[in-house]
């Protein structure tokens, strides 16, 4: 095995978030594995998550033994990903290369941006205007550096044994009391504000129109051009086509694209295959090959809108000089007067607690949901919260059973006929025991049987024909909402596993910043794309099966994309391009931004909004019989500001706005279920 420098050994232990357990023989032993498939420490953590989750089906420990397994692994997948025939090639190659391209409407290049004539509606593309939430002219600072952050709270002990069952494996912001509530949950403790239109998702899913979807991914670019521009208003910005040679510096904005027409988003990028795509107003769309060699640091991914500055000597290759800052987003703040009334609404409890949970909801062998019906009566007698967030798949599809058609129902009744009655007869009573008093938001996912959106933005649940009482609501995927005066934002689409960036750290500094760890590099890539996925194109869903399975399968579906039909699974991305307007953050950060992930749980502060992964309540394994996951219980206290020490901020003295502070005030518990 290769010999491991402090630097190496520092970043595997910070990454794998295990520094008191692997020793030097496992460190060795990833080092080797990086080594040998030319990979960075991310993106092997990256593959270890996904080999825990698709593969082996079970949270292994790392070991040298389970190492040789996921080389393997590594071996097998890289294999397969070399033989495969890019579809575009093979496209090209049955149908020639005469096809004739419709040639995209051209813009009127006097008229300005924000006139440009569309063929897509942007109400249908945009979120509510005129939200009650404020927002103040500068954007948040970064997390202070001194923080209490879950980066240091993982627990030595392996999390495998049902002795484990409800014990907190993370905490973050320990030193805050936990909100005790009574016995009953007390009823107009809370009040919850919408910040979506649910008619702007009725659209009809699966039917995108090419034209349509070009306008919105220009519209994109040219927005954050003119965003960019009025934050700089008063400054000589030389804005120019990087496409076109110049020998002197321009300002440009563009997206991120690969190199390849047939680039599949299943694997990795380096930093010699990403080019810049321009909007049809700035460079009539042309793509021209990035040079980052002169970047101290960076993070780049497909899709991303960045604005550059550099030249183009020779009118082939834009040279990178310096990525600038995109404007960001500000902070929600509320008049004193309503904190007061907020205050007043908590009462004696002092504060308001949250639980969090994302399906799936059984194993995925079987459907049974004992688990989740325990976990129903927890928090009735013993949580107690005043708000339960849960997030799908209800009835998965992935599921053997379902996939089968092989469910067993407890009683000798008529079976139902369809899944929406699978839902209503296994799913709904369990949810119907939570007590009356305590508000419950579900939210949809794509691998949900009961939606009728396949694809994301995705539609709610249709609360009235699943049966669901008053105190349940159902939100669209994603949405954004109000718990008093703290704003959520919540997503259910896996941006932490699907996002493949190219990353470069500063050698020269100490790598603390918000680059080095991966979760809150995405997390800032969310805030400052202002979406909440920020990737395109989005990633596909691949089954686990041998070349022989492959084989069979394409041979009965036939046509010209058979092996690709024959590999993909229920899930991956799914993008309505030309409706992921209603997928961006809004006119604020939120104070609380939730995001399920099949990677590693965590609860983590990214530019002072509490982020969290309530990870899997039942993670994927092939044993039956085990139903291990987590989920989260957050605990935040109410607004304070008579008190010596208030816990919200002024926005300035002679203010009555507050800002929030929720992450100064709230507490977050992941528990093991």
């Amino acid at each position: 095995m290769s010999e491991v420098t402090p630097a190496s050994k520092e970043d595997i232990l910070s990454t794998f978030g295990q520094p008191n357990t692997l020793d030097n023989g496992v460190i060795s032993k990833i080092h080797t594995l990086k080594n040998i498939f030319n990979l960075s420490t991310e993106d092997i953590f990256l593959q270890w998550e996904t080999y825990n989750v698709s593969e082996v089906k079970e949270n292994l420990e790392l070991s040298l033994i389970v190492l040789d397994g996921f080389q393997e692994y590594l071996q097998r997948h890289l294999a397969d990903a070399s033989n495969k025939t890019p579809s575009v090639k093979r496209l090209r190659d049955s149908v020639g290369s005469t096809i004739k391209r419709r040639p995209l409407k051209p813009l009127n290049s006097s008229s300005p941006i924000a006139e440009s004539n569309f063929h897509t509606p942007s109400l249908k593309m945009r979120k509510v205007n005129g939200t009650p939430f404020k927002t103040p002219g500068a954007g948040p600072d970064s997390s202070p550096s001194n923080f209490e952050t879950a980066n240091n709270t993982f627990r030595n002990s392996p999390v495998r044994s049902s002795e484990l069952s409800n014990t907190i494996l993370e905490t973050l912001n320990g030193h805050i009391d936990s909100v005790e509530n009574g016995q009953t949950n007390e009823k107009g403790k809370i009040q919850i504000a919408s910040n979506f239109d649910p008619q702007k998702y009725k659209f009809r899913s699966m039917a995108m129109k090419l034209l349509e979807s070009a306008d919105f991914l220009d519209d994109q670019i040219d927005n954050f051009a003119q965003l960019f521009q009025d934050a700089h208003k008063g400054e000589d910005l030389n804005f120019g086509n990087p496409c076109l040679s110049s020998q002197f510096d321009i300002y440009c904005c563009g997206r991120i694209v690969p190199d390849s027409p047939s680039y599949d988003y299943s694997q990795s990028l380096n930093a010699t295959s990403l080019n810049l795509e321009t909007s049809r107003l700035a460079g009539i769309g042309q793509r021209v090959p990035l040079d980052l060699s002169q970047l101290k640091e960076y993070s780049f991914f497909p899709g991303q809108i960045v604005c550059l500055k550099g030249r183009n000597p020779a009118g082939s290759q834009f040279v990178v000089q310096e990525v600038l800052g995109l404007p960001e987003l500000g902070t929600p703040i509320t008049p004193e007067s309503e904190l007061k009334d907020f205050k007043d609404m908590v009462g004696e409890s002092s504060g308001i607690k949250f639980v969090m949970a994302a399906g799936p909801y059984s194993n995925q062998n079987v459907l049974n949901y004992s688990k989740f019906s325990s976990f129903v009566d927890r928090i009735n007698s013993e949580i107690q919260p005043d708000l339960v967030v849960l997030f799908g798949p209800f009835v998965d599809l992935n599921n053997k059973s379902v996939l089968e058609g092989d469910i067993e129902f407890p009683d000798n009744g008529e079976e139902p006929q369809n899944l929406d009655e699978v839902f209503k007869k296994l799913v709904t009573p369990i949810l119907k025991r939570i007590n009356s008093n305590i508000q419950v938001i579900l939210l949809p996912s794509l691998r949900d049987a009961t939606v009728k959106h396949c694809s994301f933005p995705q539609d709610s649940f249709d609360r009235k024909s699943l049966g669901l009482p008053k105190n349940i609501r159902a939100f669209p995927n994603p949405s954004g909402f109000a718990i008093n005066e703290i704003l959520f934002g919540c997503s259910n689409l896996d941006v932490f596993k699907d996002l493949k960036d190219v990353i470069k750290l500063d050698s020269s500094g100490d790598n603390t910043n918000i680059f080095s760890n991966r979760f809150e590099r995405i997390t800032n890539h969310i805030f400052e794309q202002r979406r909440y996925h920020p990737g395109f194109p989005g990633s596909v869903a691949k089954k686990q099966i041998s070349k022989e399975e492959v084989s069979k399968t394409a041979r009965q579906t036939g046509g010209l994309m058979a092996e690709e039909v024959a590999e993909t699974r229920i899930g991956g991305s799914c993008l309505e391009v030309s409706y992921m307007g209603l997928a961006e953050l809004g006119d604020t950060l939120p104070d609380v931004l939730i995001i399920p992930s099949e990677l590693k749980y965590f609860a983590k502060i990214v530019k002072n909004v509490v982020t969290i992964n309530p990870g899997m309540f039942i993670r994927p394994n092939k044993d039956a019989e085990k139903e291990e996951g987590t989920y989260v219980v957050m605990h935040t206290k109410a607004p304070d500001t008579e008190d010596s020490t208030p816990n919200v901020e002024k926005v300035s003295p002679d203010s009555n706005m507050y800002y929030h502070n929720v992450f100064k005030r709230s507490k977050v518990d992941i528990y093991h279920c």
